[in-house]
């Protein structure tokens, strides 16, 4: 066995198609950092033509579940980043790790250890008392020791052996020359008494098997790394390229975690991201186009293949700011056409609301309503679950209001008074809806006209007149045009709600 990584060569990328794939344990859902492995995986495999392949490492048998797989598979269906090929599950290939096994324990490159763990302690103690790492090597045990452990029934492990001298490394795509001296990384166990091989060997198994050629993976991995090198060289088989991503980090600099919100793929769909907009938003943790340090973030999928390579990867941690994935996620929702934001809102209108709210008559319909009503709060929306949240009013009357404005308008009986003046004024100048409803516009420049006229004559600013309006429709000071408001509740509807905020108001006079 060579002393030096460079016998496992590396393929020519140019000269082998790519191969990558994205490894997820099912332990749990697929947290976003997961997705960012998978996308930055997915992405590279598109921009070269290459293959995106799947493969379960499901061998941690106390903590896989079949729950845990559909989880996973369901949020890379979600994201749009299903395998081109058949999914490999890690149980299905014992055959196959136990081969290699007895491959490498033929060849030499590995051994039976039957060092029992209360020796070991007394190994690890005596490299702490010396002020030393401990690193196993079969030579730490006489011939004697040996032969008396192993034929005193102690299980053996099987170890790989490590060269003695030397270095061990590889060059990472992001990270640059990544290596260590041999004598620091010592004989590691990779299968256990009963043969079934840990996960440094049957990682590398798997991928000579599967033909993978880059290896794109988190951060975390690094160390694992040079153990995996050895097997590659122990199994005289070409190494693939590695290509290690930084963490990902919270605003406040800590590891992201659930302390700061949602951190699993589907908790966001739940939460009405969308998926283009989070694949957007992940691509660019920890990676940026090259050269373009003034690059426009907001990215469709095909420009992002297109811009892709994993050698600008960023070796810094990135940040997970939920304002920016807001922001771009609403800017998405803007862009959508509005059929699909009508696909996606109005069930769960529906759903939140029943059959409340609606127009005072059957004509346009409710569909067309809701239709209405969304129009309005999609230059607002951030999230798809916002639009239920933002259109609360036009379903419920407001049962609370804003307290600065109900003080700055509603505080005296002149406030309430003019109230109840401008609700008659918008009364009487309500056109008349002969033959159907009246349309949006005619609603609007006629109240408009008249209330702005009302308020000259009557030596009143038109926004003095129309805020305490705005107020008792929706209970807040921020909302769509006033008149698209106005007209989409109706008419009955409005004047009912100016003279319940009237009535608030004037009880809370009353009440001192």
């Amino acid at each position: 066995m060579s002393h030096d990584s460079s016998s496992a060569s590396q393929p020519n990328p140019s000269a082998i198609p790519v191969r990558v794939r994205f490894a997820p344990s099912p332990t749990g859902y697929l947290h976003v950092g997961g997705a960012r492995t998978a996308l930055f995986n997915w992405l590279y495999a598109r921009h070269t033509g290459g293959k995106f392949v799947l493969r379960i490492e499901d061998t941690d048998l106390e903590r896989s579940t079949p729950e845990s797989v559909q989880q996973i598979l369901d949020s890379l269906k979600w994201l749009g980043m299903e395998s081109d090929e058949e999914i490999v599950y890690q149980t299905a290939r014992a055959p196959q790790h136990k081969a290699y096994v007895e491959q490498v324990l033929a060849s030499g490159h590995a051994y039976r250890d039957y060092c029992p763990k209360d020796k070991l302690e007394e190994l690890r103690e005596q490299a702490k008392a010396e002020k030393k790492p401990f690193v196993y090597r079969r030579e730490l045990l006489t011939d004697d020791e040996i032969a008396k452990y192993r034929d005193g029934g102690e299980p053996g492990v099987i170890r790989l052996r490590a060269p003695l001298t030397g270095t061990t490394g590889y060059d990472d795509l992001v990270y640059g020359r990544i290596e260590a001296p041999n004598e620091t990384i010592g004989d590691f166990v990779i299968a256990r008494a009963d043969g079934s091989p840990l996960y440094n060997f049957t990682n590398a198994v798997d991928d000579i098997d599967m033909g993978i050629t880059h290896v794109c993976r988190g951060e975390d991995h690094i160390s694992n790394t040079l153990r995996q090198v050895l097997v590659y060289q122990a199994l005289e088989k070409p190494m693939p390229q590695f290509a290690h991503l930084p963490l990902i980090l919270g605003t406040d600099k800590k590891r992201l975690s659930k302390r700061h919100g949602a951190t699993s793929v589907m908790q966001f769909h739940e939460e009405g991201i969308l998926p283009q907009a989070l694949l957007n938003f992940l691509a660019l943790l920890g990676w940026a186009p090259e050269g373009d340090s003034d690059f426009e973030e907001v990215m469709s999928l095909d420009e992002l293949t297109k811009r892709f390579t994993l050698d600008k990867v960023n070796k810094s941690p990135a940040v997970f700011d939920y304002e920016k994935l807001h922001w771009m996620n609403g800017v998405y929702i803007r862009h959508l056409p509005k059929e699909e934001v009508y696909a996606a809102v109005v069930p769960e209108l529906d759903e939140v609301y029943g059959a409340a709210g609606g127009p005072d008559d059957e004509e346009p319909g409710r569909a067309q309503w809701l239709r209405d009503i969304i129009d309005l709060e999609i230059e607002r929306s951030r999230t798809m679950k916002d639009f239920a949240k933002n259109l609360d009013y036009f379903f419920v009357q407001p049962t609370a209001y804003e307290e600065k404005p109900l003080k700055k308008h509603l505080s005296t009986a002149d406030g309430v008074a003019q109230l109840r003046r401008v609700r008659d004024e918008i009364e009487k100048a309500w056109p008349a809806e002969e033959g159907g409803r009246a349309s949006l516009q005619l609603v609007h420049d006629t109240l408009d006209a008249h209330l702005r006229a009302w308020c000259e004559s009557q030596g009143i600013k038109f926004g003095n007149a129309v805020h305490p309006v705005r107020l008792a429709l929706t209970g807040r000071t921020a909302s769509p045009p006033l008149f698209d408001v106005i007209y989409n509740l109706g008419k009955a509807e409005t004047l009912a709600r100016l003279e319940k905020l009237a009535a608030h108001a004037e009880q809370q006079l009353s009440a001192g």
